[in-house]
């Protein structure tokens, strides 16, 4: 007799203001749920497998078999359902990635930094004296190999990285109208994007990224108490009071883009509405924050507790987030922000994020990495990729690639979260497992009752106020992309 069977696994339910809600994780599609459809899946859960007859008769008594069978081959589609579960089905063929056109090139322009961040992946980078800068070969040789192989792709993205970008600006005073003449010879479009410590910004430079309608984003992580603790110079100095001035003019005189502020949260600094508040007033439009949970066993990384606190401070302004919302106004908190994109665009990942399948990093020597954090890491030259110069090695990044995909993940496969997660950072794998395919599994916990919030907020909003999403979240896309 046909029998059926919920895969709780493929689906996530929640009720938000009376109304009960299904997120497929198929392909992360969003659906209210009926009363008929509600009342299906509960009996469901409660049995696990069914005969369909069985089926039949407990919900004939409110429904007919049409309705019934209707909502079962709509289950079934999204696979939140099987019927015949026992039926012989198909081994899963291993996933292959054939290919990888290029959207962007991360261009680690200085190995040079004139900070000593505690918690830098680069172990603080060269100092000035013996750091070492890209040239203009090896960047013109970067910029032509992102439009070499950017495929039919029309709009592409510089960024520039460091150690401090800025101490070379020289090099992307050249790389800027390189990139944009190549750009107006082949019929597309080239987008600018700098990470900066803002040590060294002055008005020379505010102008030029103004002028090129660069995207900026400054590492700074909060009051000066606290900014302070971690954010120094190489002598130990804080640098909050040499920045803020600089801070200030960008922020009172860009208006090309919205200027966005990263905030590294560490062991002990985990004041998330405080940071977030101090921040804004001082002008920035948008606020993200980067919890460091790569190694456990260092003295700046996040302890249980840690992550404990800065969950219940993103709940807070998640909260004010939506309360914003319903009247109408942004609250830059980009992480929700992100989130509640990702829900409205059924956004549905196989792999964690663009590193090696639309974005790689190119450090000084023009040796090609998966992303930006990768070159100044310890061991990681295993994810190294050849050379602008010399050659790169496609078949390995695809290879990788293909290893990397989420249905590759057995870790993964139960979770709800997996095709908007992917498993996580490569790079803190490399650092937290020494593999960087190994799933993000310390934080799993956290990550999936952050994403249930976000789900939260997202569905409040489409109800009461859905065209807040268009007004101020996709315009986002255009201002805050690659970094």
């Amino acid at each position: 007799m046909p029998t059926i069977q919920l895969n709780p696994e493929n689906f996530h339910d929640v009720e938000v203001g009376g109304k009960r809600y299904a997120m497929a994780v198929k392909d992360t599609s969003i659906f209210e749920l009926d009363e008929a459809s509600s009342a299906l899946l509960d009996h469901l859960k409660s049995e696990r497998i069914v005969t369909s007859e069985s089926l039949f008769r407990a919900m004939e008594a409110k429904y007919s078999r049409e309705q019934i069978q209707e909502i079962l081959e709509g289950l079934t589609e999204l696979q939140i359902i099987t019927q015949d579960p026992g039926k012989e089905i198909p081994l899963k063929k291993k996933v292959e990635i054939k290919s990888t056109p290029l959207t962007t090139i991360v261009l680690n322009v200085s190995n040079k930094c004139n900070m000593g961040c505690h918690y830098c992946y680069g172990e603080g980078f060269e100092d000035l004296k013996t750091g070492k800068q890209m040239e203009w070969e090896v960047a013109k040789q970067s910029v032509d190999f992102l439009f070499e192989n950017s495929g039919s792709n029309k709009k592409l993205t510089v960024v520039f990285f460091g150690g401090e970008a800025l101490l070379n600006f020289k090099l992307i005073k050249q790389v800027v109208p390189y990139a944009k003449d190549l750009a107006k010879k082949m019929g597309k479009w080239v987008d600018f994007t700098v990470t900066t410590n803002a040590t060294v910004l002055n008005k020379e430079m505010i102008h030029f990224l103004k002028e090129h309608r660069f995207g900026v984003t400054v590492s700074i992580d909060g009051p000066k108490e606290i900014h302070d603790q971690r954010r120094v110079f190489k002598g130990g100095q804080g640098t909050y009071d040499v920045i803020i001035p600089k801070v200030k003019e960008l922020l009172s005189t860009y208006r090309t883009r919205p200027i966005g502020a990263r905030v590294t949260l560490t062991r002990g600094v985990t004041q998330v509405r405080r940071i977030f508040d101090h921040l804004m007033e001082l002008g920035f439009y948008e606020v993200g924050f980067s919890p460091v949970t790569s190694g456990s066993n260092q003295s700046f990384a996040l302890t249980v507790v840690d992550l404990a606190e800065i969950y219940a401070g993103f709940r807070e302004l998640a909260q004010i987030f939506l309360e914003k919302a319903l009247k109408d106004e942004y609250l830059g908190f980009s992480n929700l922000s992100q989130i509640i994109m990702d829900f409205y665009n059924g956004t549905n990942k196989f792999l964690p994020c663009g590193a090696g399948i639309g974005l790689l990093d190119i450090d000084h020597k023009g040796d090609v990495y998966l992303c930006h954090r990768f070159p100044s890491t310890p061991g990681s030259e295993v994810h190294s990729y050849g050379n602008v110069q010399k050659g790169v090695d496609f078949m390995g990044l695809r290879m990788f690639l293909s290893e990397a995909h989420i249905d590759n993940k057995a870790d993964c496969s139960k979770c709800w979260i997996r095709h908007l997660c992917a498993g996580g950072c490569y790079h803190e794998a490399f650092t937290r497992y020494g593999d960087a395919l190994h799933p993000n599994l310390h934080y799993c916990d956290i990550l999936r009752s952050w994403q249930e919030i976000g789900l939260r907020v997202y569905l409040e909003i489409m109800e009461k106020n859905p065209g807040f999403i268009t007004k101020y979240l996709e315009p986002r896309r255009a201002n805050y992309e690659t970094l």
